[in-house]
C-alpha cells in the first residue's frame, strides 16, 4: 500500500515540476493557469477516471448483475447456455457508456457554440456528478438500473468533454504554448485512468460492496470544477468571433495572455470574422460539401480512427484479459495493470515537454513505429506463451508480453494519445471548428465502441492473433501520416487550413518553423 502512495506522490511531483516550468514562461498568467488546471481536473481527469474505474472490479460487477438480474451466482450463470450471461451484462455496461459518449461527442459542437466553451464544461460537470451519485448506492439498494443510468450519464459527460475540453484549452492558449497546453488534456486523462486503477485495487475499494463508491469518487473533481470554473474567462475567440462581444473578449484575452500583442491578435480575428461574414452561416453539412475542408475533415476523422483502432481502449478496458492471455499469473495481473497506468502517465508527461520541440508530425510518425513493433512481437510472444508446454518458456514469454504491452503504451502516450485533439483544433478556422470536433469525436467514440464490441470475440476466436488487426491499422496509419500530415507547430490555425485546402503529398517536407500571423485568412465558398 505504501509503495502505491509513493508512486502517486512521484507522479504528482513530476506533474508539478512540469506545470512550474510552464508557469515560468512570461505569457502564462494566473487566470490561464487556473483555467487550464480546472479544465484538466474537472473534465480531462474525470473522463480518464471513468474510463478505467470499472476495469479491475469486473468480477464483482458481474456477480452483482448476476444476482440482481439473473437471480443466480455469476459462476453458475456463466456455465449455462443462455445468451444473457454475467459477462454479457457487464459488456452492456461498457456499451451503454460508449454509446452515450458517441451521442455526447456528436453534440459537443452544438453545446460549445450555444453555451460557450467554458459554460459548456460547467453544464457538463453536472452530468459527471449525477452519474457518480447514481452509481454510488446501486449495490446497497440492489438496483442495477442505477449502474446503467449512472454510466450513461458518465458516457454523455465523456463524449462532451472529449470535444469541448481540448477546444477550450486550445483557444485560450497563447500560440507558443498551444501544443503544450493542449496536450495537458491527455496527460490529465491518463492520470485519471491511473488513479482509477489504484482506487480499485483489492485492498482499496475493489470489494463486493465498495466498488460503486469508486465510481462516486469521480464526482469530486467535477464538483470542484463546477464551483471554481465560473471565475475563469470564456474563450476570447468564441466571445469575439461567435458572439461579437469585443469588449468582453479583450478583457478575457488580457486575463489569459500578457505577452502576445492584443491589437495584432484582434486585427487577425477581425479579418477572419469579416471574411466569414461574407459567407453563409456555417452548417454541419458543409464539412462534407466544402472543397477546402475536405482534407482537414479527412485528417480529423482518420486520426481518431487510427487512435482507437490502434487498440488503445482494448488495452485499457481489457488489459487484465490481455495479460491473462499473455500468461501472466493472476496474482500479478492487477499490479501489471497499475504499471500500465504509471507508464501511460510518465510517457504523456514526456510528450507534453516534447510537443513544442519535436513538433506534431514527428510525434505522430516515430512513436507509431514503436506501436507497430510492439504489436508484431506481442503477437509472437503471446502465441509462444499459449502454445508451449514448458513452464519456464511460458513464464518468459509472459514477462516479454507484459514488457511489450508497456512499450505499446509508451508509443501511444507519446503520439496518438495527446496529438489528435491538438491537430483537430489547429487545422480548422473558428467557424467550422466546433462542428469538426463533433464529427471527429463522434467518429472516435464509434470506433471505440467497435473495438469494445469486437475485441472479446476476436480474442476468444483467435487468441494471440487478436493483435493483428491493430497492427494492420497502425501500418496504414504511419503511411497516411508520412504522406499527408503537415507540421502545424508555431503556425496560426488559418495558415494550416490554407495549406490543407489543396491536398498534396508532404512526405519529406521540412516542418515549418514560421508563424503566419500576417497572412490573409483563406476562405472558400465551394
Amino acid at each position: 500500500m505504501e509503495n502505491h502512495y509513493r508512486i502517486i506522490w512521484g507522479i504528482n511531483q513530476l506533474t508539478v515540476v512540469l506545470l512550474i516550468k510552464l508557469l515560468k514562461k512570461k505569457n502564462f498568467t494566473k487566470s490561464l493557469a487556473l483555467s487550464v488546471f480546472l479544465t484538466c481536473l474537472g473534465s480531462s481527469f474525470v473522463i480518464g477516471y471513468n474510463l478505467g474505474v470499472l476495469n479491475l472490479p469486473g468480477e464483482h460487477i458481474k456477480q452483482f448483475l448476476s444476482e440482481t438480474m439473473l437471480g443466480t451466482n455469476a459462476s453458475e450463470a456463466e456455465n449455462t447456455t443462455n445468451i444473457v450471461t454475467p459477462s454479457f451484462l457487464y459488456a452492456q455496461v461498457s456499451t451503454a457508456f460508449v454509446l452515450a459518449g458517441a451521442v455526447g461527442a456528436f453534440s459537443c459542437g452544438v453545446i460549445a457554440d450555444f453555451l460557450g466553451r467554458r459554460n459548456g464544461l460547467l453544464v457538463n460537470s453536472l452530468l459527471a456528478i449525477a452519474g457518480g451519485v447514481l452509481v454510488g448506492p446501486c449495490v446497497a439498494v440492489r438496483q442495477p438500473a442505477l449502474l446503467f443510468v449512472g454510466r450513461i450519464l458518465n458516457g454523455f459527460n465523456f463524449g462532451i468533454s472529449m470535444g469541448v475540453a481540448p477546444m477550450y484549452l486550445t483557444e485560450i492558449a497563447p500560440i507558443s504554448l498551444r501544443g503544450g497546453i493542449g496536450s495537458l488534456h491527455q496527460l490529465a486523462l491518463t492520470i485519471g485512468i491511473f488513479v482509477s486503477y489504484l482506487v480499485t485495487l483489492t485492498y482499496t475499494l475493489n470489494t463486493p460492496t465498495l466498488w460503486p463508491i469508486s465510481v462516486a469518487v469521480g464526482s469530486i473533481p467535477a464538483l470542484i470544477s463546477l464551483i471554481l470554473l465560473p471565475y475563469c474567462p470564456e474563450s476570447p475567440r468564441f466571445l469575439f468571433i461567435k458572439k461579437k462581444k469585443e469588449e468582453q473578449a479583450r478583457k478575457a484575452f488580457k486575463r489569459l495572455n500578457c505577452k502576445d500583442d492584443i491589437n495584432a491578435t484582434f486585427e487577425e480575428m477581425k479579418t477572419e470574422m469579416s471574411a466569414a461574414a461574407n459567407q453563409p452561416k456555417f452548417k454541419f453539412t458543409k464539412l462534407f460539401t466544402q472543397k477546402d475542408l475536405r482534407m482537414p475533415v479527412i485528417i480529423a476523422c482518420l486520426i481518431q480512427v487510427f487512435q482507437q483502432l490502434s487498440g488503445i481502449n482494448a488495452v485499457i478496458t481489457y488489459s487484465s484479459t490481455m495479460l491473462k492471455t499473455a500468461g501472466i499469473p493472476l496474482d500479478y495481473i492487477q499490479f501489471c495493470v497499475v504499471a500500465v497506468g504509471v507508464i501511460n502517465v510518465l510517457m504523456t508527461v514526456l510528450s507534453v515537454s516534447l510537443i513544442e520541440r519535436a513538433g506534431r508530425r514527428t510525434l505522430l510518425l516515430w512513436p507509431t513505429v514503436l506501436l507497430g513493433f510492439s504489436l508484431l512481437f506481442l503477437t509472437i510472444s503471446v502465441n509462444i506463451a499459449s502454445s508451449t508446454k514448458d513452464p519456464s518458456t511460458e513464464k518468459a514469454a509472459g514477462i516479454i508480453s507484459a514488457i511489450l504491452i508497456i512499450l505499446y503504451i509508451c508509443g501511444f502516450a507519446l503520439g496518438l494519445g495527446p496529438i489528435p485533439g491538438i491537430i483537430v483544433a489547429e487545422i480548422f478556422r473558428q467557424e467550422p471548428r466546433a462542428a469538426a470536433y463533433s464529427l471527429s469525436q463522434g467518429v472516435n467514440l464509434v470506433c471505440n465502441l467497435l473495438v469494445l464490441f469486437s475485441y472479446p470475440s476476436i480474442n476468444d476466436a483467435v487468441g494471440g492473433y487478436s493483435f493483428i488487426p491493430f497492427l494492420v491499422v497502425v501500418v496504414i496509419c504511419w503511411i497516411f501520416f508520412y504522406l499527408y500530415m503537415i507540421e502545424t507547430k508555431n503556425r496560426t490555425c488559418d495558415s494550416n487550413a490554407r495549406d490543407l485546402a489543396t491536398p498534396r503529398i508532404v512526405a519529406c517536407q521540412r516542418p515549418s518553423r514560421l508563424s503566419y500571423k500576417n497572412e490573409e485568412p483563406f476562405y472558400s465558398d465551394e
